[in-house]
């Protein structure tokens, strides 16, 4: 969808981009963790507010066209425009295992 929604956009000037955020620090996420006897969900989990960041990011940049029609993970976003999730880490893009 990203990609088809891009292709008749981007000629007016309209970004499109699927921002993928990696695990989500939710209540249901933490109880999952701790009933299964583990605390470090912490290490590898992000706020909703680090991809509120990665968009408000995409927002402010002047080259966004660019990246048009591209799904981007907000762990990739936060190293190239520099941001942080709210508690000062910058959690690595989420990818599925080979």
């Amino acid at each position: 969808m990203t990609s088809g929604m891009a292709r008749e956009l981007t000629p007016h000037n309209i970004a499109v981009i699927a921002v993928a955020p990696g695990f989500m620090r939710t209540e249901r996420v933490a109880g999952a963790f701790e009933a299964a006897g583990s605390k470090d969900y912490l290490t590898f989990t992000e706020s909703p507010e680090y991809a509120g960041r990665a968009v408000v990011a995409l927002a402010g940049d002047p080259q966004v066209i660019q990246k048009s029609g591209k799904v981007l993970p907000v762990g990739d976003l936060a190293k190239e425009y520099g941001f942080t999730d709210i508690d000062g880490r910058q959690i690595p893009a989420f990818r599925m295992p080979d």
